[in-house]
């Protein structure tokens, strides 16, 4: 076998690994591989290959991480839907926290400014771990 066909074969296997992990990082890799397969295929020797794979492989998992960094999200928008929800408040706990009845279960709740305890009906305006983030107005859009 040629190295062209070890190059190749390996950034095969490398892509085949992506399908299962779904990172990107193995098809970066990949990359290299395929950039140290025409390298091979021009003749270079072994060491210049490798050499070259190894900074193909580096450039394109730096590309991969600037790309990614710009395009996720800044902030975990997962509890979005919930913003701005009415609850009502199950019982106190102190004048911070109470628990609240909210998409069929019991939360615990901490409020945003004190409340007044003779209230019952609050908006959620953000979420920390499992702890709804409560206050007498809605959130601003």
């Amino acid at each position: 076998m040629t190295p062209t066909t070890i190059w190749l074969i390996a950034a095969a296997v490398l892509v085949g690994l992506e399908m299962l992990s779904g990172t990107f990082y193995l098809l970066a890799i990949a990359v290299g591989m395929l950039a140290g397969a025409i390298a091979g295929a021009l003749s270079a020797p072994l060491p210049v290959q490798i050499a070259i794979a190894t900074i193909a492989s580096l450039f394109a998992v730096a590309g991969l991480r600037r790309w990614k960094r710009r395009t996720q999200p800044k902030h975990d928008e997962s509890n979005a839907l919930d913003l701005g929800h009415k609850v009502t408040i199950e019982r106190w706990l102190d004048t911070q926290h109470a628990r609240v009845r909210y998409r069929g279960a019991d939360w615990d709740a901490e409020f945003v400014q004190p409340a007044d305890q003779t209230l019952t009906q609050f908006y959620i305006v953000g979420q920390r771990g499992n702890t709804l983030l409560l206050d007498t107005t809605p959130p601003q859009p």
